[in-house]
Order: C-alpha cells, then sequence, then structure tokens
C-alpha cells in the first residue's frame, strides 16, 4: 500500500487560558478619523491608512462602563 502525503496547511487559532477569546484591535487616523484594525494594517506594505495615506494614528478606546457592576462573594 502507498501511502499518500497530502501538504495542507492548518488554521490554528490563537487560544487564550480560560476560554477567552481575542479582541481585535482598532486604531483611528489621526487626519481622516478613519476606523482602521490591526488586521487591516498588517495587510498594507507600510503602515499608512488607507484612505488617506498618512501615518499618524491614535489607539482607539473602550467606551466607558455605562451600568452597575454588581459584586458578587467568591467561592
Amino acid at each position: 500500500m502507498e501511502e499518500e502525503w497530502v501538504s495542507e496547511e492548518k488554521v490554528v487559532e490563537r487560544s487564550l487560558p480560560y476560554g477567552i477569546k481575542p479582541v481585535p484591535v482598532y486604531y483611528i487616523c489621526a487626519y481622516c478619523g478613519k476606523l482602521v484594525t490591526s488586521e487591516d494594517l498588517a495587510k498594507m506594505p507600510s503602515l499608512m491608512c488607507p484612505n488617506c495615506g498618512q501615518r499618524i494614528f491614535v489607539k482607539s478606546r473602550a467606551p466607558p462602563q455605562t451600568g452597575f457592576i454588581r459584586r458578587v462573594k467568591a467561592v
């Protein structure tokens, strides 16, 4: 019997402990204000805004929490 070796690329997802999923990182162009993901910037040959071509980005922040955080006793 002959075995056939097939080269298949397996996509390995980044796994973090405790079932935490990776969160996409967003950047905002300082000139035109376009929201760009870090994956989109990695596709570009250099770090440039796909809309205006400038190279100055600001990392976007998470919105402030609007709600009450309930305290729970530890087990």
